[in-house]
């Protein structure tokens, strides 16, 4: 297959001195021998680190609220994200045990990851290689170790069997043809479900892609692929439903003002650029800057500085992890550094820049529709960089720069995941502290957890079966979930949106009022809310009870849950 990434064709001496490379990462040092072992060691790690906290870790945030959408896709008539019916089949595949659910993502993902590395490599000799990182690479999506399959998960996996599938429309084999369609329709399929935005990316760089290239074979290829997509997206979820899907999308969207909109979410990304830092904001001006004017020489130097800002970040950032906090931006941090070595490589004329183009644009791709700060969502898809800078080491002619690329790539993902594993994004402790056994409350069997959760969830277990319950703390769904209880029209009231509290509500019956226990303090920006100034206006008719405290997002938490008692003969009812 010809992707020009291994093949160099250096300029006449005329427009560069630099002596021809050396063919092939087989002559790279360290000897191959040696960078497959390690490569293999890296998969490893990887593998070794999510296999043993598979039955470790409930997170009350991210997790529950994906486990709720996976056990019943229709959970809720308000629908802003239709993974449910992705993952559901999955789920129910493995009997709804979470550990073998989890384990199922991690082979999906590091199989997605195999088959785009195998795609990256022109030469038979380097597929097997490629294909080994591939899949150590993938299972950085995993990173900060939310491990549980999501519309994160499914996204990343969908970006790289749609990149696979445009790599291998190009083939001159029919095999690997046909492989491309049913990986790019498979890749469709998953962004379809998991992140909307994405899969109109996807389908408008899989049309472009065979038009600019000029390949009617290709093309050809792209249309199975989309006529594939579109019967596996039929047998998820039968063409009816997908119209009274997409309508309720639309309602959801407006009820709940979301960002998702081609005019809102341009203003998203410049809005949260605001919380980039400053190196790696300089990082991405060398970087662009080094790639734009390639032609011109000395702007080649500007991918040194893209790099050496991009370490100044992590130089800066690595005191947070010593304290035990994730550092912020690594994702972005990779993205910088591979186009900034992409910017080094502008003396070579075949090293497949719009491919990298590709690697380097699928996180941002992947990231659109998120609550979070767009570019730290980068952190979720730190695949791309790794093959990104992988495929540009196989180019390279500078040895020094080679050997050091490659060390990054090979220590890179089992280091990343040994941190994410020490500090847990909403985990109160690392994996290797959890220990306890508890009953997870969504899930058959039990998990594995830390000292803290045990007490949260032992304490608060089942206070609330089938109680309607509105969750004003801000904390998560799985608080409701380990309650027992039921939440109103929404999963989770997210912290970061103020409106969605007068949301549930205004759908609530004044029955429905009356009976309804909170769950509190009520975060800062639900106080002006509805049911935050009902709870106090008639906090004499709740009776309270503590819990225990919980560490979520690295914040400890104690909270409270009121229920109706005591209340007086004239007593007011909710206003509707």
């Amino acid at each position: 297959m010809e992707t020009g990434l291994e093949r160099v064709t250096p300029r006449s001496s005329s427009e560069c001195d630099i002596p021809p490379p050396r063919q092939g990462i087989s002559r790279l040092a360290p000897p191959y021998a040696i960078l497959v072992a390690l490569v293999c060691l890296s998969l490893l790690i990887c593998g070794g680190l999510l296999v043993y906290g598979s039955g470790r870790g409930m997170d009350l945030t991210d997790e529950v609220f994906y486990l709720v959408w996976t056990r019943n896709p229709d959970a809720f008539a308000l629908i802003y994200q239709p993974f449910g019916y992705l993952l559901h089949p999955l789920f129910r595949l493995v009997g709804g045990d979470l550990q073998t659910y989890r384990l199922a993502g991690f082979a999906i993902a590091a199989t997605a990851g195999a088959c785009l590395g195998c795609s990256l490599s022109r030469t038979r000799a380097n597929r097997a290689l490629f294909s080994v990182y591939g899949a150590a690479s993938a299972l950085t999506i995993f990173f900060p170790w939310i491990i549980t399959p999501s519309y994160n998960s499914a996204a990343n996996v969908g970006a790289m069997l749609v990149i696979a599938g445009i790599l291998n429309a190009f083939a001159n084999r029919p095999a690997l043809r046909l492989a491309g369609a049913v990986a790019a329709a498979a890749g469709l399929c998953l962004a379809a479900f998991s992140k909307p935005p994405l899969y109109a990316l996807a389908l408008a760089v899989m049309s472009a892609a065979p038009i600019v290239a000029k390949r009617a074979q290709a093309f050809r290829v792209m249309i199975a692929a989309l006529l594939l997509a579109a019967v596996l997206i039929s047998a998820l979820l039968p063409p009816a439903q997908i119209v009274d899907l997409v309508e309720r999308m639309e309602a959801t969207q407006h009820i709940l003002a979301l960002t998702n909109t081609p005019l809102a979410l341009p203003a998203k990304l410049i809005k949260d650029w605001g919380s980039v830092p400053p190196a790696l904001s300089g990082a991405v001006i060398a970087a662009l800057s080094s790639l734009a004017l390639r032609r011109f020489r000395w702007f080649g130097s500007l991918g040194y500085v893209a790099i050496a800002l991009s370490l100044y970040h992590v130089w800066d950032v690595s005191a947070d992890a010593l304290d035990g906090y994730m550092p912020d931006f690594i994702g972005l941090t990779l993205v910088t550094i591979a186009a900034g070595y992409a910017g080094l490589m502008r003396d070579r004329r075949d090293f497949g820049l719009p491919l990298i183009g590709l690697l380097l644009a699928a996180p941002l791709a992947v990231a659109l529709g998120t609550f979070n700060n767009q570019w730290a969502q980068l952190n979720f898809s730190m695949a791309f960089p790794f093959l990104a800078i992988f495929v540009l080491a196989s180019a390279d002619p500078a040895t020094w720069r080679r050997a050091a690329a490659l060390a990054l790539c090979v220590l890179g993902p089992p280091g990343l995941m040994l941190l994410a594993a020490c500090y847990p994004y909403s985990l109160p402790a690392s994996i290797f502290e959890q220990q306890i056994a508890v009953e997870h409350p969504l899930t058959h069997g039990s998990i594995l957890v830390d000292p803290e959760t045990a007490g949260f969830v032992r304490s608060a277990g089942r206070l609330a079966p089938g109680t309607l319950l509105i969750d004003l703390s801000g904390t998560g769904p799985g608080v409701n979930a380990v309650l027992g209880g039921r939440a109103a029209v929404l999963e989770w009231l997210n912290p970061a949106t103020p409106s969605w509290p007068d949301v549930v509500w205004s759908r609530l019956s004044a029955e429905e009022r009356e009976r309804a226990w909170f769950v509190g303090p009520v975060w800062p920006l639900f106080d002006r809310s509805a049911p935050a100034r009902w709870l106090a206006a008639h906090r004499a008719g709740y009776c309270g009870r503590t819990l225990p405290p919980i560490t979520v997002w690295g914040e400890e938490r104690i909270l409270q849950v009121w229920r109706p008692c005591n209340r007086p003969a004239n007593h007011p009812v909710a206003p509707a």
